[in-house]
């Protein structure tokens, strides 16, 4: 418990970048301070050539429309969990512990229009699961 309201206060108060907020159901598990990746050279840099990330950092990558999505960690010395939301921000799939610099695709599915990068292992112990709910000004929710 100590270890979740560390990632929350840390990312609510030093955040020089956007704030995400993760819930399940109704209730908040974590908010993280990302980088957004938007454009095609953002999303094909990502968290590559990087030495470290804080606990409540990562990087949102933001496409146009929902889509086909794989990842690899050539290039990635972090290892990750990374997490797939298709275009309401609805967890649809999650790697964890993605190896670095591994050249092997990393599938996230067919509907994908948000995916996010953390510090490998934050999913379990925080306790984000598929069906969970990433919300930011960008991800637009379901009517």
């Amino acid at each position: 418990m100590f270890f979740l309201t560390a990632v929350r206060s840390i990312a609510e108060s030093n955040c020089t970048f956007e704030q995400i907020s993760i819930y399940y159901q109704s209730q908040l598990q974590a908010k993280f301070c990302v980088e957004l990746a938007i454009n095609n050279e953002e999303r094909q840099r990502g968290l590559m050539f990087r030495k470290e990330i804080e606990l409540s950092k990562g990087m949102l990558f933001v496409y146009d429309r929902p889509q086909s999505v794989s990842f690899w960690m050539k290039n990635t010395s972090i290892p990750l969990d990374i997490i797939f939301a298709d275009e309401a921000g609805i967890i649809t799939k999650i790697f964890q512990h993605a190896r670095p610099f591994s050249t092997n695709s990393i599938f996230g599915g067919y509907e994908v229009q948000y995916v996010l990068e953390i510090n490998a292992g934050l999913t379990k112990s925080l306790g984000i699961t598929t069906g969970g709910l990433i919300k930011h000004s960008l991800v637009l929710p379901r009517n």
